[in-house]
């Protein structure tokens, strides 16, 4: 399937998406723990059971853990998005083009079908593939070029 990156249900526009919202909730996770934890907060409830043998503190401090293994899950939960979302090469094919190695698939198809840019394909016999590419403005002005190699390194062990 070719991915362009305006698609709205692109994998890229979707983990930022999800990463956004993941942001936002540690965020406010954190800040909910912080004001529960400020000295404030914390010599309000000594105050309180002091005064009136109230619960309120232990029952704060089984919110502060609850918040806690939150902000944990969240985390874990980030991390395997990042690693589902760069270790699934089935999602990054250009029809057309040989089995190439995953970040170059990768790179070919989120650009593929953007406007103005174009690429060369061709095999070394030392470096692997090598994609030449290019990207064009609206006015035919030339934004960007670059080449990328399967092996870049390989000449050197030779």
């Amino acid at each position: 399937m070719n991915w362009n990156f305006d698609d709205e249900r692109h994998p890229a526009r979707e983990l930022h998406r999800l990463l956004r919202v993941q942001a936002r909730a540690l965020q406010q996770l954190e800040g909910i723990r912080s004001d529960l934890e400020s000295p404030g907060t914390v010599e309000l409830l000594r105050t309180l059971r002091s005064r009136t043998g109230s619960v309120l503190p232990d029952r704060i401090r089984e919110v502060v853990a609850t918040i806690e293994e939150a902000i944990r899950i969240l985390k874990v939960a980030e991390s395997q998005a990042r690693v589902e979302y760069t270790s699934n090469p089935t999602d990054f094919s250009v029809e057309g083009l040989p089995n190439l190695p995953i970040p170059l698939a990768r790179f070919v198809a989120e650009r593929a079908d953007a406007p103005g840019f174009s690429y060369e394909l061709e095999q070394d016999l030392v470096r692997g593939w090598v994609i030449r590419w290019k990207e064009h403005a609206a006015d035919g002005t030339v934004r960007g070029s670059g080449q990328f190699y399967e092996r870049p390194y390989a000449w050197l062990d030779e």
